[in-house]
């Protein structure tokens, strides 16, 4: 895609007074604008041009978190598509300007509902950071102060809809980490509660209808509701057909709700979309691609099953980097199972 090239023909203020109109959304029309064109961007796998757009975001609005927060989603989101770490100092030090510049800006104006807003997700963002890196008591309790700011931003003004992506998401899995602790009193059950709050924002969110949508496919494979995971992944596909995180909860939901045809059909819509990525993905290629070898054996396709093993076989010759080397082994290894059966040296 054509790197983005924007020109701003008009001078804007270096702090937003950070005003809302009634549907929640930034008063200002240039910075609105700005916002929905990054995350349009970012959902096409668009990155690079997504950030520049954030970039300028923080260019014209210096003492404003929002350009810094949203570029950190950039960079999470990519990290998430390539299964790569995500970068070390650079992000480090953008993550804490975020956070930094949603303080300092609350300082100022205590009463915006949407900075608050920006503050539990750069809280958020930091607290998704800790989790991957293994640090969960950070990440819990730096999730507990996101749920929080997002709390705050809707009694400060009920119409930032926004806000329940991340409520919602915390009330699901805080519960879903210590489902075997519900049954005390002080502890509820808060899943149905927060599934009600992501569909309220899928359906009404300005900012994060996506990110609303794309944790309830993930929450839906989890308590294997599939049909409904199906529902909200096609809902997101139907504006962007070729998102890679929508087709692999797809290909997901209709792998375990037992409709392998249909999983089939999606996970070449997949393979598709990673391979003619300008961007080199062999660990999510060769995940893929066993998914097409398994369902097709499982169908007792032999020609499709035997052509999905001549496509994954070169996949497998030069090693990965480190921090996927073990779940590339395993993975290689089911291969080579599969192989044998396929090739009746070994019997199903």
């Amino acid at each position: 895609m054509t790197r983005l090239q924007i020109i701003l023909s008009v001078t804007l203020p270096s702090l937003l007074l950070h005003a809302q109109n009634s549907r929640g959304v930034y008063g200002d029309a240039a910075l609105d604008s700005l916002l929905r064109h990054g995350i349009d961007l970012t959902l096409q796998h668009d990155y690079d041009s997504a950030r520049s757009v954030f970039r300028i975001v923080t260019q014209k609005y210096p003492d404003d978190p929002a350009g810094f927060v949203f570029e950190v989603g950039v960079i999470q989101t990519m990290a998430m598509d390539y299964e790569e770490f995500i970068p070390g100092p650079e992000f480090d030090s953008l993550m804490m300007l975020a956070k930094a510049k949603g303080e300092s800006a609350i300082g100022r104006h205590p009463q915006s509902g949407w900075l608050h807003l920006l503050l539990g997700t750069a809280l958020g963002n930091e607290a998704f950071t800790r989790a991957q890196g293994g640090d969960w008591f950070a990440a819990a309790t730096l999730g507990m102060s996101s749920a929080s700011s997002f709390e705050t931003a809707l009694e400060l003004d009920s119409t930032l809809v926004d806000a329940l992506a991340g409520i919602g998401t915390f009330y699901y899995w805080k519960t879903r980490r210590i489902q075997f602790l519900t049954w005390l009193p002080f502890v509820p059950d808060r899943r149905e509660e927060g599934i009600s709050l992501l569909r309220r924002c899928m359906d009404q969110g300005v900012y994060n209808r996506f990110a609303a949508m794309s944790s309830l496919v993930g929450i839906y494979n989890d308590s294997e509701e599939y049909e409904s995971s199906v529902e909200v992944a096609n809902r997101a596909l139907s504006r962007y057909p070729r998102n890679r995180i929508f087709l692999w909860g797809l290909a997901t939901a209709l792998e375990r709700g037992q409709r392998p045809t249909e999983a089939i059909d999606a996970y070449r819509r997949l393979l598709e979309a990673i391979t003619n990525d300008a961007r080199s993905n062999r660990y999510n290629e060769l995940v893929c691609r066993l998914k097409l070898l398994t369902l097709n054996m499982a169908m007792n396709k032999r020609e499709g099953a035997s052509s999905a093993l001549a496509e994954i076989l070169p996949l497998t010759k030069d090693p990965f980097p480190e921090h996927l080397a073990e779940r590339a082994h395993l993975t290689i290894g089911r291969i080579r199972v599969l192989e044998k059966e396929l090739m009746g040296s070994v019997k199903p």
